[in-house]
């Protein structure tokens, strides 16, 4: 049966879609958090009681359950494994059990989905995965890797189906990144056991929120971060009320400079003025995909569709979750400019080669050179649901092009529309707070946020979500560097946080009592301060928030590791063994 006309598969056939505008969450993600918050109390599996391992005759009300959210860095095949491992460690502990929702940048990405797809929940299961996958020494861009899945139960249908639907049904040309994305993620997400096969549930990323049991507040929801540029030619609208121009002077995306180590008095300065590298953090769940920034969301199932004044004009299958996926992991279709920021934080300080990478940035970020990637691999792009959008969707005037439209729009008003939110936005109401800049670009490019920030604290923080704690896995390459801890500051500065380090009013870390070398308790005395910091800060709502941040640092478990300086941990590095 052609995709096409698949219903029971694809029930989405029968949907349209249209823009939800505002900065509520998803009513289905509301209903998750207290569903979430029940299991997580004594009124449900008694999660958080267990874990903090409470008196037995201390109940936990589900109104005194923190929000807890966890989240995995970028950095390739290490940050894959190891956030492989913390979950499983997590999970052994009774945390998991406690978190709300977790979420990935790039190589994090990758293990998310892994685990709510093929791995089905099971730590072990993604552990043993993994093992197989390392065992083949394959690059997932190898020959090896397209024969492995070629040759697997309707391989060829999932890595080139996906292409071939992209460039049939839509104005959006093929890039070499579509074919990275397709390649990566069934290679990866290609079940060794008993044989190699594909399935199309595992590409379907809208359905997990049933098939995990999500929507029972069994696991928690997880979420994807991936950011595009700023579009070049974006403009503010010029007419706007008094309340909306001092709404306005607050930034509407976050700042690039993760690596540059711009201290948090400039922050305030920064915010008044369009900065010329500027971010926009978009965050793909089961539920949607959409941007804080925009405050514009549209069904995940829809993603990949046009939408002209914020209605879909087509109904196709849900595209596949490979080439969302992709675009969520695409470093190397990163501004060049940024991937030599990344770079210049590994290389020693004051040699010759420092020097020349860095004159070789600024030359790219020369005005000469602005407006440029300045790379030749671009990230992959999809029709953009917000194209054309200014004002409120129910206030959007029809042009001339988009006439042919108007009778299809007309009739999806008159039957209903199949939305991410059932609420309506009442125009009045969003005309007292600032409106995006003007989408003047039918195409989007989504490409993996490490660029901006390697955690993804960003699209967790959205202020409905109020989240209380913060769990951030960091695995990046300058973790020994100021620039990793610089990097909350950023996500702190962005929320206007300010935060504190209170690690040492905690208890302090217990020291492994197996360790017995004095070679692992070296590695152990010199790292013990810094497994776990806590820094405590404060919304503007007069909420508190704590981040616990966990960067992977060498362990006398393993003192002959070092997971920044180790040749084969790199963020680049896409082979592994099983003992690696």
């Amino acid at each position: 049966m052609r995709d096409e006309t698949d219903v029971a598969t694809y029930p989405e056939l029968q949907w349209d879609a249209k823009v939800r505008q505002g900065s509520s969450l998803h009513h289905e993600e509301q209903k998750f958090i207290e569903l979430r918050k029940l299991r997580i109390s004594s009124q449900g599996e008694d999660s958080l009681h267990r874990f903090l391992d409470l008196p037995p005759n201390e109940k936990v009300d589900p109104r005194d359950v923190p929000l807890i959210a966890l989240g995995g860095s970028g950095g390739g095949y290490k940050v894959m494994y190891g956030f492989a491992g913390f979950i499983s460690a997590a999970k052994k502990l009774g945390l998991w059990d406690c978190i709300n929702w977790t979420a990935g940048v790039s190589g994090s990405c990758w293990t998310l989905a892994a685990y709510y797809t093929i791995a089905r929940h099971d730590a072990q299961r993604l552990i043993d995965h993994y093992l197989t996958v390392a065992s083949e020494l394959a690059h997932p861009m190898s020959i090896h890797a397209l024969n492995m899945v070629a040759r697997s139960k309707r391989g060829v249908y999932f890595l080139i189906g996906p292409l071939v639907s992209k460039a049939q049904k839509s104005i959006i040309g093929l890039g070499i990144m579509d074919l990275y994305s397709t390649l990566t993620a069934t290679y990866q997400l290609l079940s060794r056991e008993p044989k190699g096969r594909l399935s199309r549930a595992t590409f379907q990323w809208s359905k997990t929120w049933h098939r995990s049991g999500i929507d029972k507040g069994l696991e928690p929801m997880p979420l994807l971060a991936a950011v595009r540029r700023v579009p070049k030619y974006s403009y503010e609208p010029q007419a706007i009320s008094a309340k909306a121009r001092d709404v306005k002077k607050q930034p509407t995306s976050r700042q690039l400079d993760s690596m540059e180590g711009n201290d948090q008095g400039n922050s305030a300065v920064s915010a008044n003025r369009r900065s010329k590298k500027l971010f926009q953090y978009f965050e793909i769940s089961p539920l949607e995909v959409g941007s804080l920034d925009l405050n514009r969301y549209v069904p995940t199932w829809s993603w990949g569709r046009t939408f002209i004044s914020g209605h879909s004009v087509d109904r196709r299958p849900e595209q596949s979750f490979s080439l969302l996926l992709g675009q969520c992991t695409s470093a190397p279709a990163g501004p060049l400019a940024e991937c030599i920021k990344a770079l210049l934080v590994t290389i020693p300080k004051n040699t010759i080669v420092a020097r020349l990478v860095t004159i070789f940035n600024n030359l790219l970020q020369s005005k000469y050179f602005e407006g440029f990637w300045g790379n030749p691999i671009r990230a992959g792009h999809d029709p953009n649901p917000f194209y054309g959008l200014e004002r409120p969707v129910g206030m959007r005037e029809h042009t001339s092009e988009h006439s042919m439209h108007i009778s299809r729009v007309a009739h999806q008003h008159q039957r209903g529309m199949h939305s991410s939110d059932r609420s309506v936005s009442d125009p009045a109401a969003l005309q007292s707070h600032s409106l995006p800049p003007w989408e003047a670009q039918g195409r989007t490019r989504l490409m993996d946020s490490g660029m901006a920030n390697n955690l993804p604290n960003h699209i967790l923080a959205r202020p409905d979500r109020g989240v209380d704690i913060f769990i951030s896995f960091d695995a990046s390459s300058d973790i020994h560097t100021g620039a990793a801890v610089q990097r909350l500051h950023h996500f702190a500065a962005d929320f206007n946080i300010e935060l504190r380090d209170v690690t040492r009013e905690f208890h302090k870390p217990q020291r492994n009592v197996f360790l017995s070398s004095s070679h692992a308790l070296g590695i152990e005395s010199r790292y013990m301060d810094h497994y776990a910091r806590v820094f405590h800060g404060k919304r503007q709502s007069g909420q508190d928030m704590y981040i616990v941040y966990c960067p992977l640092l060498p362990n006398g478990v393993n003192p002959e590791y070092n997971p920044t300086i180790a040749s084969f941990s790199t963020s680049t590095n896409l082979m592994w063994t099983p003992d690696q």
